[in-house]
């Protein structure tokens, strides 16, 4: 199979050639030599899968911007599939294979949506042309992303598979998607990015698992914020304590003078004079 799309790559490769001009040759030509080498790199069974992906998604053209992406995303979730299926035949860790299980569950489904959003009508090869830097740039990377094994080859090669679904619905949110198909993009967009997040922390060695976790984590805690907002009373306003009427004061009382003792009648001169009475 690997070897029927060597021959097939290389035979695209040289019709584009051939219908290039000399100044653009050179480049095609380094190219050509170096899907040449990825192609018979033994080691990568996922090169052929890719390449038919790039090719479906590059064909895939809607009526507008939204259709557009909407063809080419089922291409490039059908490409994710057929990746994921190749892995599990390869051994992969325990991890990985839950990965590539998951994945193969979640883009199935998604494709069955974005199925009911696609539009009758004219091609237009004008709006296409718009995701063709985002889809050139993931194919690159993707074609080029390898790993110690078959299951680090695999995740580096998803990361940047969900890195371009990520940049491909930037595109369609950037040139007026709207209604339902924009809700649909918005969705994709942000699975893309958790399914990025959940590989990169794989790849710094956390079990899946636990990087499902951490990747949860802040979307709960957002969600809860306004929640625990919500539930809190509102402040009631302070009412003013009213001010105590000044109390009464009362004047000091005047001291009485002292009062003379009564001289005593009994009392003869000779006492009083000596203080006995």
């Amino acid at each position: 199979m690997q070897k029927i799309g060597l021959i097939a790559a290389t035979s695209a490769l040289a019709l584009v050639l051939g219908a290039c001009g000399s100044g653009e040759e050179a480049s095609n030509q380094a190219a050509a030599n170096e899907m040449n080498a990825v192609m018979a790199d033994g080691s990568n069974p996922f090169a052929d899968a890719e390449l038919q992906m790039n090719e479906r998604m590059m064909a895939a053209v809607g009526t507008d911007v939204g259709d557009n992406w909407a063809r080419k995303m089922i291409e490039h979730h059908q490409g994710a599939i057929q990746m994921s299926e190749i892995v599990l035949q390869q051994n992969p860790t325990a991890d990985v294979a839950e990965v590539a299980r998951m994945t193969i569950e979640k883009q199935r489904k998604e494709i069955e949506d974005i199925r009911k959003l696609l539009k009758d009508g004219a091609p237009n090869q004008q709006s296409a042309e718009l995701y063709r830097p985002a889809m050139t740039d993931m194919h690159q990377k993707m074609m080029v992303a390898t790993g110690a094994d078959v299951s680090e080859t695999f995740m580096r090669k998803m990361l940047e598979h969900h890195r371009g679904g990520v940049a491909m619905s930037d595109v369609a949110l950037q040139n007026g998607v709207t209604g339902a198909l924009r809700q649909q993009v918005e969705k994709t967009r942000s699975d893309q990015q958790k399914d990025a997040k959940m590989i990169e922390a794989m790849l710094r060695g956390e079990s899946m698992t636990h990087a499902q976790e951490s990747e949860a984590k802040p979307a709960e805690e957002a969600r809860a914020e306004p929640a625990a907002e919500k539930a809190r009373p509102a402040a009631q306003p302070t009412r003013a304590a009213p001010k105590a009427p000044p109390a009464k004061t009362t004047p000091p009382a005047r001291p009485t003078p002292p009062t003379e003792p009564k001289a005593d009648s009994t009392c003869t001169p000779e006492h009083r004079e000596m203080g006995h009475c």
